[in-house]
């Protein structure tokens, strides 16, 4: 009888430890699916413009009311800057720094005491490269480290990491 009890426990524990680990990732699901979006997301696409020409082009969407600060900022104090890194075939050659579609926006930041600059709207950066190895270029790595805030809060540093497969070009 004894042992038929140590049995029946042993079992009860054993379910009752599957139904907690049940419950737990039935509510890490449920959290992960109300968080909230991130207000800075990142596109990138890579694009042949000629038999050995091309572009890499990455798009910030940034959420109304939120800030993405720039690449460069004119103080060290405070948020950090985004840092875009590239990393490509030999093969490629950057033939143009990184260029933003709008200009940054400069203004003295209460939240953080100094003047920094940053983009309050979508922006996409462009970058223009060659090729010696036209019929098949290699894959494009760009990894950005960012930072943004709104008036309220800041997003703590982030990296996101793209990755494209250059196609060769069609006429």
């Amino acid at each position: 009888m004894i042992i038929i009890k140590k049995f029946i426990i042993s079992d009860m524990k054993r379910y009752i430890l599957i139904l907690a680990c049940v419950v737990a990732a039935a509510m890490g699901i449920a959290l992960r699916a109300q968080a909230p979006e991130s207000p800075i997301r990142w596109r990138m696409s890579v694009k042949m413009t000629s038999a050995t020409e091309g572009v890499v082009t990455l798009k910030a969407t940034v959420a109304p009311g939120w800030h993405l600060y720039s690449t460069t900022l004119p103080s060290s104090d405070g948020p950090r800057p985004t840092v875009i890194t590239f990393s490509h075939p030999t093969s490629m050659t950057f033939t143009s720094p990184l260029k933003a579609s709008a200009a940054v926006v400069e203004k003295d930041d209460p939240m953080f005491g100094v003047r920094l600059a940053w983009w309050d709207t979508d922006v996409t950066f462009t970058r223009q490269f060659t090729t010696t190895s036209a019929d098949a270029p290699g894959k494009v790595d760009v990894k950005v480290t960012f930072m943004g805030c709104n008036d309220e809060t800041c997003l703590p540093p982030a990296t996101v990491e793209l990755s494209r497969t250059v196609k060769p070009f069609a006429k």
